[in-house]
């Protein structure tokens, strides 16, 4: 990455938790409460660094990047499932 950009503790921390998930769902810890909680999320949102999604937030592409790592790739052997 050419910029290294600035993410508060809190962003960084649910990044980073969102990118070491299977599924890159973001959950916050239950210690982040209230007005910070939404405060986080709403910056991770306007940033694209996160989207909503049933329910709750994924890790975007951008969130990936801006913690230097790529969305994982699935196993050539794993097929997705039709709904």
């Amino acid at each position: 990455m050419d910029t290294l950009l600035k993410l508060s503790p809190a962003q960084s921390l649910l990044l980073r938790n969102a990118a070491r998930r299977a599924d890159g769902h973001v959950i916050p810890p239950d210690t982040l409460r209230g007005g910070a909680r939404a405060k986080v999320l709403t910056a991770l949102l306007q940033r694209g660094w996160i989207e909503p999604a049933d329910g709750g937030h994924l890790l975007t592409d951008a969130g990936y990047a801006a913690i230097g790592q790529q969305r994982p790739v699935p196993k050539d052997d794993v097929q997705p499932m039709a709904a």
